[in-house]
Formats: C-alpha cells, structure tokens, sequence
C-alpha cells in the first residue's frame, strides 16, 4: 500500500493507483489519504471520479462489492450487478464483461444495458458470440439451460451438452 499512496502523493489523479489501492484493501480496511480515510469501494468511486469511462474500475468496483451492497460513484448508488452492466456499456464487444454480468445474475433477474433487459442466458450468448473460445461463457451457457432448452448463438442452436 506505502507504494499506492507515494503514487497518489505524485499524482492524486492517478486511476490506476486508486484502483490499485482499492484492490490491495480487504473488506474491512481503512486507509488514510492525506487527511482522508478510505475504503476499498471509497478508492474505486475516486478512480471513477477522475475517469468514468475506465472499463477495469467498474470491474473492480463490482468485485469489491457483496450481492447485497452498494457503492456511490458520485451521487449515484450502484449495486454489483450494475458496476458490471456499466462495463457492458462502456464496451459492449467485452466477452468476459458480458460472462461476468451473466454470472451475476440468477436464472430469473434481468440486467439492464442502457435501455435494453438481458437475461443471464442472454448475456452468455453475447460473450460467445463475440469471443467463442470464451470457455467459461461455454460452461455457463450450459449450466443455465433446462435439459429440454436449446441457447440459439448465431444461427446455430446449441443443448445443455452442446455447450
């Protein structure tokens, strides 16, 4: 951490020492910033404050939060499920950010991508199609169909053993 905040002694606009600092704290940890104390959600909302657009801050935005907590990046209140619909927005040719929203959400959520709902299955037909050797994506796609469902990825239908 001495080496995140000498960073942030130089340039306290530095996105990747925030993000770093953020990701270097636990759940219950505080660090002091000059004269302010920070949490680990705290320091990727700064990251963010300096750069919205930053795909891998709303990741590890969404990865310090538990299923039920929030973060507020500036005057707005974001769940995990949201950090990781944020990144799909930002850059919606992201296979792993589609798996990752599709792996936040159960069988029956939706997630809300600008003004379109996706289901789980959906986000992981999104990854496969943009990267297929997205193997994970694969396995979830999978694991989400029902014995007798079919996931249609391009033209092609695939079963729960296809995939």
């Amino acid at each position: 951490q001495e080496c995140y905040l000498k960073a942030l002694e130089i340039d306290p606009t530095s996105v990747h020492a925030w993000n770093n600092l953020g990701a270097s704290l636990t759940p219950t940890e505080t660090v002091m910033v000059g004269t302010v104390k920070y949490t680990r959600q705290e320091c990727h909302a700064k990251a963010l404050a300096i750069d919205p657009t930053n795909l891998h801050t709303w990741y590890k935005l969404g990865v310090s939060l538990t299923p039920t907590e929030t973060a507020m990046v500036g005057t707005v209140k974001y769940t995990k499920q949201q950090c990781y619909a944020k990144a799909v927005e930002i850059n919606p040719t992201s296979s792993e950010a589609w798996y990752i929203l599709g792996a936040t959400l159960t069988p029956t959520e939706t997630a809300t991508v600008g003004t379109v709902k996706y289901t789980q299955q959906e986000c992981y037909v999104k990854a496969v199609e943009i990267d297929p050797t997205n193997s994970q994506a694969w396995s979830n796609l999978g694991v989400s169909l029902t014995p007798t469902e079919t996931a249609t990825v391009g033209t092609v239908k695939y079963t729960q053993q296809e995939c």
